[in-house]
């Protein structure tokens, strides 16, 4: 039976091939490439050394640039890998020249450019507004957890260190007793050991214990004292929290954050701040689901040029079930006061201010002849409603909200898009680093490569390849005339 035959691996060639043979036109790798060499990685705070020193020479900081992005892209985060690749990845030789840089420079490049890998996914993303593939017309904001690199077994708080704590004192208790009625002195030097062990053990516990009473922390992990334990697929799991806002025109990152608030409720006015910041110069509707509804933080985000939908949180299940959630009281702005579902009255009572913001109080008076007392409340004083001076604010965006649920609907779609493609598709459901700095640069990394793709899917190679080029051109002339300035 006759097979399809490969050709002779100690075949000589009388025209031998070149690494840009192997390389075809369209091949991805060719704008990583384009993209890299348009950039000023000085301007942008990337370390970059002349060469002319005493010493090993350094590599180009364009190449190591150029590695990760590809690396990144094809779901390779592993200094160790990324060396490994290096030698037996066709692609890369052509992208590096066969440059083998070892695991150490690879890791130190990531360490000591973070901010400037913060400045180029800023720069990219104002690139893609250049486009015209992102327009800030609709954007989504929303979080995922990403597990961060330490084991759930150096998780610590107040219940589990007590836990731990009683269980060793179990132990030490029962070794004691067997240490009291054995008479083999092998096993008495045995459970001596073992005694020192728990005693060693419990002192380590004491010690977190006292940390997280001295810092008022509720949590504390050791391998990472940044990561928190966070509600992940249905568990808790030791994790970050990356925060995205996602343009609706192609699903394209706007930007991105890094932190260990273990919701989003405080996150609504940083993600939109930093959408602002893009969009600065047109009107924007950012659409948020209801993990961040926070009265706050709602209120620090609307403005002229900004919209917000955004669904507001459920009440208390048994105030809901009862009807005496607060969304049954009616506001009567002309008397200033508000009316409860059975048609009394709580009137205003005084002002107060929280976190920076005011607020005004109400309070029913007519709480003993009700008869709905116990399902209304459990204060001894009657029932309560406070009202920020802004509320009208939250109340018109819960309306526009409901009014513009088909804009509303889309939200899910738009922003959940980019977490299937980093998590399923590339496999980033992990942190390879540790502390918040360091995760920051990998999300920043991480959602880099992911706007990468899109934009190459979108414009093709040779488009991005012709426009990078006319960039690297117009940053060559720059430099020259600059020369001839100080020359």
């Amino acid at each position: 039976m006759p097979y399809i035959e490969g050709e002779d691996r100690h075949q000589i060639h009388l025209l031998p091939n070149t690494l840009d043979d192997f390389v075809e036109e369209e091949n991805p790798v060719r704008v990583i490439d384009a993209y890299v060499d348009s950039l000023a990685l000085e301007e942008l705070g990337f370390q970059v050394y002349s060469g002319t020193k005493s010493g090993q020479k350094p590599y180009r900081r364009e190449d190591l640039l150029k590695l990760y992005l590809y690396c990144y892209m094809n779901g390779i985060r592993s200094s160790r890998k990324m060396e490994t690749e290096t030698k037996r990845n066709i692609e890369l030789m052509w992208l590096i020249g066969k440059l083998h840089p070892d695991h150490g420079t690879l890791s130190a490049f990531m360490k000591n450019n973070q901010t400037a890998i913060k400045k180029l996914f800023k720069g990219f993303t104002l690139l893609l507004k250049g486009f015209g593939l992102i327009d800030g017309q609709l954007v989504a904001i929303d979080g995922t957890k990403l597990k961060a690199n330490c084991s759930k077994k150096q998780h610590f708080n107040a219940n589990i260190v007590s836990k731990k704590l009683e269980y060793i004192d179990e132990k030490i208790d029962a070794y004691l007793h067997d240490f009291l009625t054995e008479d083999n002195r092998q096993k008495k030097q045995e459970i001596t050991e073992k005694l020192e062990v728990y005693q060693e053990r419990m002192h380590e516990l004491q010690v977190i214990k006292q940390k997280l009473k001295k810092t008022g922390e509720k949590q504390l992990c050791v391998t990472d004292p940044d990561a928190k334990s966070m509600k992940n697929n249905g568990k808790h799991e030791v994790c970050f929290n990356v925060q995205t806002a996602v343009d609706s025109k192609y699903k394209l990152i706007v930007d991105c954050d890094t932190v260990n608030d273990v919701n989003d409720q405080g996150q609504l006015s940083n993600m939109a701040e930093k959408t602002k910041q893009v969009f600065h110069d047109q009107k924007t509707t950012i659409l948020a689901d209801t993990g961040y509804y926070n009265y706050l933080e709602i209120i620090d985000v609307v403005d002229e040029s900004t919209e917000l939908l955004i669904k507001p949180q459920k009440g208390k299940q048994n105030k809901v079930a009862s009807g005496f959630d607060k969304e049954n009281f009616e506001y009567d702005a002309i008397n200033d006061r508000y009316i409860c579902p059975l048609g009394y009255e709580l009137p205003f009572k005084w002002n107060g201010k929280q976190n920076g913001k005011e607020y005004r109080r109400y309070t029913c008076e007519a709480f003993d002849i009700c008869g709905q007392k116990e399902s209304c409340t459990s204060a001894k004083g009657g029932r309560a409603v406070t009202r920020l001076k802004d509320e009208e604010v939250i109340e018109k965006i819960t309306e526009n909200t409901r009014s513009q649920s088909n804009i509303y609907k889309q939200r899910a779609a738009i922003v959940e898009h980019p977490f299937g493609t980093m998590k399923r598709h590339l496999g980033y459901t992990y942190f390879l680093t540790r502390g918040l700095a360091s995760v920051g640069t990998e999300t920043n990394l991480i959602c880099l490569a992911y706007n990468f793709k899109r934009m190459i899917k979108i414009k093709g190679v040779k488009d991005l390849i012709r426009l990078f080029s006319d960039q690297a051109r117009s940053k060559s002339n720059m430099q020259g005339v600059y020369l001839s300035k100080i020359a």
